[in-house]
């Protein structure tokens, strides 16, 4: 079986088994296991009030039906965006703020993630000083490409509602890494140091993302926009 056929992708609504599962791993990831959020109510899922006007993403393995990754697109709205109430923007941009998202509460399930006590919910970077006895590193090869997919619904979803660029707050690493293959995000702002790990906000755009990874890398490029 080919490494993208051992995924799946669904749009998940509330009021369904998927949803409650996809605040689960949420629960899991960034509660119990990387202890990034409060759990005043002591509940098993994770949810805010932004989650009313986003769209959810989850990823099951194909095989197990297990709950693996998950990722949020929030839709602008009254409310505003979630990355403004905890993040400095300094960035000038004259794009419309209906056509503004912002992504977030991105995760993979530590079983994919390369290496268990990494702080990067994504999976994609940070090495260990040593290898755990219990990984399997053929399940760990898939983290990134689980990640990416994540990645590639959530700009397929911004496309279909009219959102050209979304910010993202994400270690900057992390966003160095993207940036190497193809995810030309722009700070936005400067690091944030109350939050655990130090983040900083980030702006990117579709057709920049399009632009650049076709230039880099055809394979990644098609597996992102089947083009």
């Amino acid at each position: 079986m080919l490494a993208e056929n051992k995924f799946e992708y669904l749009i998940v609504s509330p009021g369904t088994q998927a949803y409650r599962d996809y605040l689960a791993l949420r629960h899991h990831v960034f509660r119990a296991e990387l202890s990034r959020l409060p759990n005043p109510d002591n509940t098993q899922m994770e949810s805010d009030t932004y989650d009313t006007h986003s769209l959810h993403v989850l990823c099951r393995s194909t095989e197990t039906g297990t709950a693996v990754g998950c990722s949020r697109l929030i839709l602008p709205s009254t409310e505003g965006l979630s990355i403004f109430t905890r993040y400095s923007i300094s960035l000038m941009t004259a794009i419309s703020p209906r056509q503004i998202g912002e992504i977030g509460r991105l995760a993979i399930t530590s079983e994919l993630r390369r290496y268990r006590g990494e702080l990067s919910s994504a999976g994609l970077h940070h090495s260990p000083p040593r290898r755990s006895r219990h990984t399997n590193p053929m399940d760990k090869q898939h983290g990134p490409l689980v990640a990416l997919g994540l990645y590639r619904e959530i700009f397929n979803l911004a496309r279909k509602h009219g959102i050209t660029n979304c910010y993202a707050a994400m270690e900057p690493s992390l966003a160095r890494l993207l940036a190497r293959i193809g995810f030309p995000f722009q700070m936005a702002g400067p690091l944030n140091t109350m939050v655990h790990p130090p983040r900083k906000p980030y702006f990117i755009g579709a057709n920049a993302i399009q632009k650049t990874m076709s230039d880099l890398d055809n394979c990644l490029s098609q597996f992102m926009f089947g083009k």
